[in-house]
């Protein structure tokens, strides 16, 4: 069956077009305007809306390059349905970095926005508007905090059970709960019944090969999924399911070695680390795990200051098939082969 038009930002784009829109933002300054990214492929035939999103922090450059791949990657002749990719969602963000907003506020705690709100609260009603509420589907894409590495992971609201099948088919080795509690962003694609992911791997500001060649993937298994794309979605990865991740912090500053790796199975009670005195070197604090799980998350910054979240450990029911998971994952990486 042949796709309709699709109307976005006042532009009718019609079935097998391209299109690279512009939306305009609330404004900061008189002739200082701002316009966020659109590129829009609509397939031929008829299918699902799927919307990709990055960088709603400002500093996600993995997420920023996975939707500009996709898009290179997608043919609208072959596709079923529209993809709708935004690299860029906090335009304010990007080229304000650090400052996430004027008011330094969240943009996701902004949702769904409000038309006479303030400019986060105008940003996330027009997205919600404009694009949101096309979707089908909704894929966001995030890494860690600056100097947070994360390992490749998919976050789904697990009562959701679409969100799961589909976390399930993106592909990356862990699958994490998350609840809606405190999340407006989340909150508003769940009241709108749109089945909602989120692909979080590496850290702010950098760029992460493997991180980003498993999000392009992981986009294309699940339009696989839902039939947007020909072939049967991927399976080389029966991803582990994480009900809980809690983060180490550090009990005094100083200069942090770590002695463990994104994905390592650790012990309760095991030394993952050490955190030493810049000024004598008489003085160390040994790390040692709170809990049996897998590290999946790891501050890269040599300087530490007391309270500082460092580890980042995933709990699992089946500990050994969890830690049988991540080495198999990890031997796929083009880093890991010969």
């Amino acid at each position: 069956m042949k796709n309709p038009t699709i109307n976005i930002c006042d532009a009718t784009i019609h079935p097998g077009e391209v299109a690279n829109l512009a939306m305009p933002l609330p404004e900061q300054y008189t002739c200082s305007p701002m316009y966020m990214p659109i590129k829009v492929i609509h397939g031929k035939e008829k299918g699902p809306c799927l919307v990709v999103f990055s960088t709603i922090n400002g500093n996600e450059l993995n997420g920023l390059e996975i939707a500009n791949r996709l898009v290179d990657v997608t043919d609208s002749s072959v596709i079923k349905g529209t993809v709708i990719a935004i690299p860029v969602l906090n335009v304010y963000g990007l080229t304000h970095y650090p400052r996430s907003l004027p008011s330094n506020h969240s943009l996701a705690e902004c949702f769904p926005g409000s038309e006479d709100g303030n400019f986060g609260e105008r940003l996330a009603h027009l997205f919600t508007q404009e694009i949101l509420k096309k979707a089908d589907y909704c894929i966001e894409l995030q890494t860690g905090s600056l100097n947070h590495n994360i390992l490749p992971q998919v976050y789904c609201n697990f009562e959701n059970i679409k969100a799961k099948q589909l976390a399930k088919a993106f592909q990356a080795p862990v699958i994490t709960n998350v609840t809606l509690t405190g999340n407006h962003l989340r909150q508003t694609t769940e009241d709108l019944q749109i089945p909602f992911l989120v692909y979080k791997a590496g850290e702010a500001m950098r760029f992460d090969e493997n991180a980003i060649q498993l999000g392009v993937s992981g986009v294309q298994n699940v339009m696989r999924a839902i039939d947007m794309l020909p072939k049967a979605p991927d399976t080389d990865i029966n991803p582990i399911f994480s009900q809980d991740e809690d983060w180490i912090v550090a009990h005094k500053g100083g200069v942090f070695h770590t002695d463990v790796t994104l994905g390592q199975m650790i012990k309760e009670g095991e030394k993952i680390g050490k955190i030493t005195d810049p000024f004598s070197s008489d003085v160390t604090e040994y790390l040692r795990s709170t809990q049996d799980g897998i590290v999946v998350g790891i501050n890269t910054t040599p300087l530490i200051h007391e309270g500082l979240s460092i580890f980042k450990v995933a709990s699992f029911i089946d500990y050994e098939r969890a830690g049988s998971v991540i080495e198999g994952w990890g031997d796929m990486q083009p880093d890991n082969q010969n």
